[in-house]
């Protein structure tokens, strides 16, 4: 698969617009920006680099919105590890309480008192 090759002015665009949301730009950073976008072709690159961010935004939030449940089901599901520990666990307090030896459990018979 080949490569479409980059537009000089695209990468320029890109270039001003990842200065533009980096933070504060310098006076002369700004300057030249504000030279740079009154031609008429890098305002439009500008604005498709606009449009192209905001439709990525958009279909993040989507994507995020849409994972939401699936992290909750992982979460709700049991690690079959601990799942296997509390079965053993179980397994043997079980053959505890009826190994013949009564005194492991105390009795709560009220009505023994």
């Amino acid at each position: 698969m080949s490569q479409r090759p980059v537009n000089p002015r695209d990468e320029e665009a890109a270039n001003w617009f990842a200065a533009r949301h980096r933070g504060v730009m310098s006076l002369e950073e700004r300057r030249a920006y504000e030279e740079w976008v009154a031609e008429k072709p890098h305002a439009s690159a500008m604005a498709e680099m606009q449009k192209t961010w905001d439709w990525l935004s958009v279909a993040q939030n989507e994507f995020a919105n849409a994972a939401v449940p699936v992290r909750a089901i992982r979460r709700a599901q049991a690690n079959p590890a601990l799942v296997a520990a509390m079965c053993v666990l179980c397994l043997g307090i079980g053959i505890l309480s009826y190994s013949g030896d009564n005194q492991f459990w105390t009795t709560l018979d009220w009505t023994a008192r």
